[in-house]
């Protein structure tokens, strides 16, 4: 007599949940690519790009750091509680530091990028007068 054996319910639990969860990050990431982008710029004269960067990792994530070409990239959170993430990227170039911030908006605006930029000058000119 052979058992039949059949699988058990924690198995084909963490399956479904797996299948939903694989359901949902595809939806999420529908929505995601139709959501507008948030664009803001902002130029400093002799900023000092190694400063950025220290701040940059202090308050967000570095994706990408090229000390050579003095290029910073972060991901740092804005908005509402810092929750929604912005891209901001640090840029030295002819003794002119560019900073862009990037983010997505959906129906309710937060402002991510524009607060990601705002936060990051703040920050740096409460550096600065500590410093003095």
């Amino acid at each position: 007599m052979q058992r039949k054996k059949s699988i058990p319910y924690c198995v084909t639990h963490y399956l479904t949940v797996q299948i939903l969860l694989a359901e949902t990050v595809f939806l999420l990431l529908k929505i995601h690519s139709k959501l507008p982008t948030e664009a803001v710029h902002m130029n400093i004269e002799n900023g000092d790009f190694l400063l950025v960067s220290q701040l940059l990792n202090a308050i967000g994530n570095i994706l990408q750091f090229d000390e050579e070409n003095q290029v910073c990239t972060a991901v740092v959170g804005s908005g509402f509680a810092n929750m929604n993430p912005a891209l901001v990227v640090a840029m030295m170039e002819d003794q002119t530091l560019y900073l862009a911030a990037y983010a997505k908006e959906g129906l309710i605006k937060q402002y991510t990028a524009e607060k990601a930029l705002k936060n990051i000058v703040d920050s740096l000119q409460m550096m600065e007068q500590e410093a003095e």
